[in-house]
């Protein structure tokens, strides 16, 4: 497997790291830093640095064996060495809406009934989709204060790993419809905002609701009779 840097500590910026494989100008690295995408949060992007050339990464994905695989046009050899370096202020974009999406989900299940069916963060607008029966345009300035005042207390944004048996014993933790968090090695992680929610996640968030900034609706679609569709903004 590929080691997940970013879980470790979504702030690094820069890595060392192994080929282990190589296959038509993809290569699977020892580690990484670079989140190949998953949970409506988009891929990483910045450079690995291949004998001495700063070569982009166009793509990632992530195998059944666990190795992250990174599109860089070229297939260096098992064992080289490489040094990578994320796009940091695109990463931290989405590290502030991917909390942001965090906050809004949860304030529409508590104060609306709402439950989530889709999501797509962005790192300067994120679309979130819910069932939410009832809910009417003139109900959006409360939605924002309500997600303003948690954003404002500064609440603390942790992770870790629990047990996929205990997992299944708490079905809060599951918040789409259809798309199920994945289980790796019989765990499951878990994004918590203390003392306000937890949900399973395996995506890169700020450390306190604090850097999120300031949240409102930029747009608000109807898709049908209970499907509301919400794209939020945010400023420093």
């Amino acid at each position: 497997m590929t080691a997940k840097l970013y879980l470790e500590d979504p702030y690094q910026r820069e890595f060392d790291a192994e080929v282990l494989e190589s296959a038509g100008g993809w290569c699977a690295l020892s580690q990484t830093l670079f989140y190949p995408g998953g949970g409506g949060q988009p891929h990483d992007r910045g450079h690995l640095i291949l004998h001495g050339d700063a070569v982009p990464v166009s793509a990632l994905r992530e195998d059944a064996a666990g190795r992250i695989w990174h599109c860089v046009g070229r297939d260096p050899v098992a064992g080289d060495a490489v040094r990578g370096t994320i796009d940091w202020p695109f990463r931290y974009a989405l590290m502030r809406h991917h909390g942001l999406m965090h906050v809004v989900n949860t304030v529409a299940r508590q104060h609306f009934g709402g439950v989530i069916t889709g999501v797509q963060i962005g790192p300067g607008r994120s679309r979130i989709d819910f069932k939410l029966a009832g809910f009417s345009r003139e109900q959006i300035p409360d939605f924002e204060d309500r997600v303003n005042a948690v954003i404002d207390r500064g609440l603390r944004v942790t992770s870790s790993i629990i047990s996929e048996d205990e997992y299944r014993r708490r079905p809060e933790l599951i918040r789409t419809l259809d798309v199920l968090p994945p289980v790796v090695g019989g765990n499951v992680r878990i994004v918590e905002i203390e003392g306000f929610d937890a949900q399973a996640c395996g995506g890169t968030h700020v450390h306190s609701t604090s850097e999120i900034g300031r949240a409102h609706v930029g747009k608000f679609d109807n898709k049908g009779k209970d499907n509301k569709r919400f794209y939020w903004d945010l400023t420093a």
